[in-house]
């Protein structure tokens, strides 16, 4: 599935909002057993909230929250601080505790050199219901979408599946209901769940069955001569990787200036004077 082209991304113009909408709203791009509906992440008001935040911000851009601000920090902070702000203020959700370290505990029951079983990414309550949240975001590919990995080749995409499933699995652990208790919250009362986002990268631009069908899919290659050579193309910085592209014709780039290593949008005019992502693609040295 190419989540690109969903018609979503016409009217939504903010950056951030964008941003914000595709975490909200992007197929899972593996499954966990406990995903988070949209439905519940969003609420019934989430796309006119949505809206009404893109035209705001737009219009006034000094009513933009400071620290949401691509760039200031690395992708995953970033994306953690989208989602927080979302629990923070929309109507149907509230966050009770965010980035919660759980520590491990000697058998006197004191910490045990500050050492970390992990940390809980988000405690919510949605619509009523209590929910322990892991986030994760990973843009991994390989030509045949097997053994996945991301630019940096030792990022694989197993490695990331298991750490998810050890931290959806620290609610039932008692230093983490010992920690939720200590923060007045009852761990009896929550359930677990996942919101996996990203890209999964193969050289044909779809995945394997073992990927959820609607999952978000790109080209992988290590030879940039192979792709469209009258395209025009953008170069993603690590903070802009979350939603599909939509850019200034002087910000795009020729396939003869693409080099490795990179994410990529092969991009493409539209009649609001933008060029939007048609396509992403992961470019990794041959």
């Amino acid at each position: 599935m190419n989540y690109a082209q969903d018609a979503l991304w016409w009217r939504l113009t903010h950056p951030i909002i964008r941003d914000l909408a595709s975490l909200l709203t992007a197929p899972p791009l593996w499954r966990t057993g406990c995903e988070l509906p949209v439905r519940q992440l969003l609420g019934e008001h989430g796309f006119r909230l949505l809206l009404a935040w893109n035209d705001q911000w737009q219009s006034a851009p000094q009513r933009q929250p400071e620290n949401l601000t691509r760039n200031r920090y690395a992708l995953g902070k970033y994306a953690e601080d989208l989602l927080a702000y979302w629990f923070t203020h929309a109507p149907h959700a509230k966050l009770l505790a965010a980035n919660l370290p759980i520590y491990s505990h000697n058998t006197d029951g004191n910490s045990a050199d500050n050492s970390t079983l992990g940390e809980i990414d988000y405690i919510a309550e949605l619509n009523g219901t209590l929910y322990h949240i892991e986030l994760a975001c990973k843009y991994h590919g390989s030509a045949t979408g097997e053994h996945m990995a991301g630019l940096n080749p030792r990022d694989t995409l197993a490695r990331k599946q298991g750490k998810l499933q050890r931290q959806l699995a620290l609610l039932a652990t008692p230093e983490a209901q010992a920690a939720l208790r200590q923060h007045g919250i009852a761990p009896e009362r929550i359930r677990s769940a996942s919101i996996v986002r990203g890209i999964g990268f193969t050289a044909a631009g779809t995945l394997p069955p073992a990927f959820p069908p609607q999952a978000w899919s790109g080209i992988w290659t290590t030879t940039p001569q192979a792709l469209p050579e009258h395209a025009r193309y953008y170069r993603l910085s690590r903070t802009e990787y979350l939603a599909p592209a939509r850019i200034t014709q002087p910000e795009t780039i020729s396939r003869s200036q693409i080099t490795p290593a990179a994410l990529y949008a092969q991009v493409a005019p539209r009649p609001d004077g933008y060029w939007h992502e048609e396509q992403r693609i992961m470019v990794v040295a041959g």
